[in-house]
């Protein structure tokens, strides 16, 4: 179990014993004050004064695991069973298991069920099972006089509804939040096993992808000496000059795009962000030339800067290229920031999209969708899926405000 979440159940384990010690007290002062028994006081204070010690010790021992000493189950299973004996004392002076109060045996016991392994559940059980069969043998009865005996059952029944309806409360209100807490950390075990696997399947991907790079090398360069020639024999030729010129740009952009794959284990200077995202765009659209590109530029005063690195340009170029196949005749792209991070809206005009690829990513499809989403949370970056009210979908990306 996480640390945080023990550390959680060890303040809610200190904040109950601190009520059961202030239940005790008040029973006291009750049974004295109202009905004038002669209780023990002396015995059942020294109780109260060692849970209260106790008490004060897990503070101090909260105070060391906020610190980063680790909370152990084990030491969780202790402090319930602390909790059991320091109860089964107190019981032992006040009429055993004839107490109504027998029914808070139950509390540190569900704490346990709800929190702990079966290793330490069941030696708890099986305390809690010894203390009660023990108060049912030996224990101090009640002090009750003859003149209280007719009143004995309601007293009774009384107690027995109050513990009833205190025990009822204490579960409502702690152990169902511990439950709810592990809920939590389970489901974000389960977000981090999925993310686990996006990441290998995306490493498998660019390690495929860092093979290509090195086989495609030698056939880009002799097309681009091809086109070359071609060119320079056709240079007056116009429809077919403009087609080989268009030809030459995009030879030359996969190039480009294959010397950053070779340097992505470089270290990259960190540039404006308003400049990095202009380059990024005019290298789009060198590769999209039919792109009908609308770029807003909102920041104000002096940009941020951001390393954008191989993986990076290619997770933003994927998200641009998802905008141009679902809205051919129009791309929208807003570059804003301030104290709080850096904003890139991509939208496009389409039928919509939710940021869930339909179908398997592992056999390629959304695959594309599955690397932008690995190199932007890999720089602790925010993606966010928005229906634009004209129609089409809005992709957000929003960066931390830092330097990388």
């Amino acid at each position: 179990m996480p640390h945080t979440a023990l550390l959680a159940i060890l303040r809610r384990i200190v904040l109950l014993r601190g009520l059961t010690l202030c239940a005790y007290a008040s029973a006291m002062l009750l049974a004295v004050l109202l009905f004038r028994w002669q209780l023990p006081l002396l015995s059942l204070g020294f109780i109260c004064l060692l849970l209260l010690a106790y008490n004060g010790f897990s503070l101090w021992r909260l105070r060391l695991a906020q610190g980063g000493v680790a909370v152990s189950e084990g030491e969780i299973g202790r402090q319930l069973a602390m909790d059991i004996c320091g109860h089964s004392l107190w019981l032992f002076f006040l009429g055993g298991a004839t107490n109504p109060f027998t029914a808070w045996f139950l509390l540190p016991l569900t704490i346990a069920a709800a929190s702990l392994p079966g290793r330490l559940v069941w030696p708890l059980t099986a305390l809690t099972i010894a203390c009660y069969s023990l108060l049912l043998l030996w224990y101090q009865p009640l002090p009750l006089n003859e003149s209280d005996l007719a009143q004995a059952f309601f007293l009774h029944t009384t107690g027995m509804w109050v513990a009833f309806v205190a025990a009822a409360l204490i579960v409502a209100g702690l152990v169902a939040r511990i439950g709810q807490q592990l809920r939590t950390y389970e489901q974000a075990l389960a977000e981090a096993r999925e993310a686990a696997l996006r990441q290998q399947q995306v490493l498998g991907l660019a390690i495929q992808a860092a093979g290509a790079a090195h086989r495609l090398g030698t056939p880009l360069a002799t097309l681009t000496v091809l086109t070359d020639e071609l060119l320079a024999e056709h240079a007056g030729q116009g429809q077919l000059a403009d087609d080989l010129r268009l030809m030459q740009r995009q030879l030359q952009a996969c190039r480009s795009e294959l010397q950053r794959l070779r340097a992505q284990a470089d270290a990259s200077a960190p540039q404006p962000v308003d400049s990095a995202v202009a380059m990024l765009l005019d290298d789009w659209q060198v590769v999209r030339p039919q792109a009908r590109l609308d770029y807003q530029l909102l920041g104000i005063g002096e940009p941020p800067r951001l390393v954008l690195d191989f993986a990076l340009r290619q997770a933003l170029l994927n998200l641009l290229d998802n905008a141009a196949d679902a809205s051919p005749d129009w791309q929208g792209v807003m570059l804003d920031w301030s104290a709080h991070g850096v904003q890139l809206d991509i939208a496009d005009a389409g039928p919509g999209f939710d940021g869930k690829p339909a179908g398997d990513t592992v056999a390629g499809l959304g695959m594309g969708l599955a690397l932008a989403i690995s190199a932007l949370e890999r720089v602790g970056a925010r993606l966010e899926w928005l229906a634009r009210p004209q129609g089409g979908t809005c992709v957000r990306v929003v960066f931390p405000q830092e330097e990388r």
